[in-house]
């Protein structure tokens, strides 16, 4: 984690003088809550021309709007005591929602300290940021129940207006944080940057603690791009400092605001970019969006090393080209569809097969793997024997929108991501129903309701070869003396050892279940089914040759709509336990314990203890099945 050290209390801009009219003739118009569109002045208004896809053109008249909550805020009344500003190269919004990474972790506050610190002078740059959606600040300047818009120059952070207490989650909200900065500070360009978990093209971005951890789905952002200033005013980029949000739906989306989108199709960790790179503006303070998101790559690849333990991946996407990416992927699926007409069991098989060996990002324990975020690249890959022109063409669109990428995974990664069910098949109608909203290519769309049709209704015949894509030993104990139950208190992916010289791993008094979940260049990854301090969760362990007994690298929150950025560090007083698999198909919890100490893993034989031995099959339907216990030393 980097250096926590609290921000100084530094001296906040006073207005000296209330403007009744800003001298450059700027204005804001009234903000009414039945018409929350501004109306820029004509000279604000930067267009951008974008490669158009005659096949897919995503019509914002065909996207739904009308359930989406959207709750402005009071702009005009804000902006009243901003002096007016000169036109600087850029003006970067950063949208900070502090969530649990900033009240457990302090994560928001060292990010702070990283923007104080990178030297940008602000003759190059307004930097403008809004604070809330954290329940506490590990700071003594930003309060905990009020949004406030700060601005930092030259090593300072300057508090310009509160506003109130607003969920970031909504649409309106980010809507008018927008507005406010593009109209208070204009620019050549303008960015933007938003700031906390991401979940996805299902879940999208975010959680705010003090609204019930709610989020902010792909539709609802959406929206507060539609209604915001960069309707009008194209963003020179939009960047995601979250997991997972560096995908095709997304870019699409953004596509219609902004020229380029720098995100991660993966996780990432819980420290996030370096925002020291915005010292790069000193020297280029009018470089475009693909220079600067390059320099947001290479700080934040950089930043981490070549010795991090978990994958890292940044992208820098031409959103001009998202479109032809999205296109290329509904005529690649359009196959699939065609191969799955009548139901057929034996093309699903096959797709199945291919999705299950798909590069997926977000994958947690059986409890928590519903992300279905795949790589485009891989997919495409994967498809390539049966779909040759289509899966070409799909590679070919990618390599000319993602126009740079860095990653460490040992799997040849094209930069972004897809949604793609196949785990999450428990939340397929909600996850479908959501996807079918955001109206992207309506090939792919039919092809994913098709696909989790046979997904959801097939694999109840009895399983062949063919079928199985996954095989492990597992071990079994009953829950007690007197019960029928039984419970899964080790998998292993090696059926073929010997079952008696065979080292099952342990976390205190407790046989754990290490669920396999990547594997790349620095090792395999596990996730246990856990709980910490009464929320369930995922303990996540690597093994490599520097750590062969393991190395337990923190805890991700299960929190079902969006994805833990980073992990959680397991602290002595934590109250930790773990979730058992039945024999009968539910989930066991026990008991639990105080943590003392450094956890760490030990590993021994279950050889003459009451255990029993039983082969688990995963069929491509996502099944799976066990076969006849057998006394373990028999």
């Amino acid at each position: 984690m980097k250096n926590r050290s609290r921000i100084p209390i530094y001296s906040i801009l006073i207005v000296c003088l209330v403007l009744a009219f800003f001298s450059t003739g700027r204005f804001l118009t009234s903000y009414f809550s039945d018409n929350p569109n501004f109306d820029p002045p004509s000279e604000l208004v930067r267009s951008s021309a974008t490669s158009s896809v005659p096949n897919f053109t995503r019509s914002s008249s065909r996207v739904n709007f009308n359930n989406i909550e959207f709750t402005p805020w009071d702009v005009t009344e804000a902006s009243k005591n901003i002096p007016a500003r000169a036109v600087k190269p850029y003006t970067i919004m950063i949208y900070m929602n502090g969530s649990d990474l900033e009240s457990e972790h302090g994560a928001a506050t060292d990010d702070l300290i990283e923007i104080l610190e990178s030297g940008l002078k602000s003759d190059y740059a307004n930097i403008i940021i809004f604070t809330g959606g954290s329940k506490a600040w590990q700071n003594d300047l930003i309060p905990e129940y009020d949004c406030v818009i700060w601005e930092v120059a030259d090593g300072d952070i300057y508090r310009l207006v509160s506003i109130g207490l607003h969920n970031m989650m909504n649409a309106g909200t980010l809507s008018g944080f927008i507005d406010f900065s593009m109209y208070n500070f204009p620019a050549d360009k303008y960015g933007l940057v938003l700031w906390d978990h991401g979940g996805g093209s299902i879940s999208g971005y975010g959680h705010d603690e003090l609204f019930g951890d709610d989020n902010m789905p792909l539709l609802d952002f959406n929206l507060a791009l539609k209604r915001s200033a960069a309707a009008n005013t194209r963003l020179e980029f939009i960047g995601f400092d979250t997991c997972l949000l560096g995908s095709v739906e997304m870019a699409v989306i953004a596509a219609d605001y902004a020229d380029y989108m720098i995100a991660s199709e993966d996780l990432i960790p819980g420290d996030g970019w370096d925002y020291h790179f915005l010292s790069v503006l000193n020297d280029e303070p009018n470089m475009d969006g693909a220079t600067l998101g390059k320099a947001i790559t290479d700080y934040f690849m950089d930043f981490y090393g070549p010795r991090y333990f978990d994958d890292l991946n940044m992208s820098v996407i031409d959103l001009s080209r998202a479109k032809h990416v999205m296109y290329a992927l509904g005529a690649l699926m359009e196959q699939g569809a065609s191969s799955l007409e009548g139901y057929s069991t034996d093309a699903f098989k096959s797709l199945a097969k291919r999705r299950s060996a798909t590069k997926t990002f977000g994958e947690g324990s059986p409890r928590d793997n519903e992300s279905d975020m795949v790589d485009i690249a891989h997919m495409a890959q994967m498809l390539a024997d049966i779909f040759p022109q289509e899966a070409a063409a799909l590679q070919a669109a990618l390599g000319n929108a993602v126009i740079y990428n860095r990653n460490n995974s040992n799997v040849a990664l094209g930069g972004m991501s897809t949604f793609y069910l196949y785990g999450g098949k428990r939340s397929a109608d909600t996850s479908l129903r959501t996807y079918a909203g955001l109206e992207m290519d309506a090939r792919y769309t039919q092809f994913l309701h098709d696909f989790v049709g046979i997904l959801l209704e097939g694999g109840s015949e009895s399983l062949g070869n063919i079928d199985i894509v996954q095989r492990d030993l597992t071990i079994w104990r009953s829950l007690t003396q007197s019960s029928d139950e039984f419970i899964m208190i080790g998998i292993s992916n090696d059926i073929l050892s010997d079952f008696d010289e065979q080292k099952w791993p342990k976390i205190g008094n407790y046989n754990v279940c290490m669920y396999k979940i990547n594997a790349s260049s620095r090792g395999n990854f596990y996730a246990i089914p856990s709980y910490a301090n009464g929320i369930d969760c995922d303990l996540i362990v690597l093994i490599n040759d520097e750590f062969p007994n393991g190395k337990i690298l923190g805890m991700r929150n299960k929190n079902g709509s969006v994805s833990q950025k980073g992990y959680i560090a397991v602290e002595p007083g934590d109250d930790l336990g773990f979730y058992y698999q039945t024999w009968s198909g539910g989930w066991h919890r026990d008991d639990g314990f105080v943590v003392e100490g450094e956890l760490e893993i030990e590993w021994g034989s279950l050889v003459g203890e009451d255990v029993y031995k039983s082969e688990r099959s995963v069929c491509v339907w996502g099944n799976c099945c066990f076969g006849e216990l057998v006394k373990g030393c028999e």
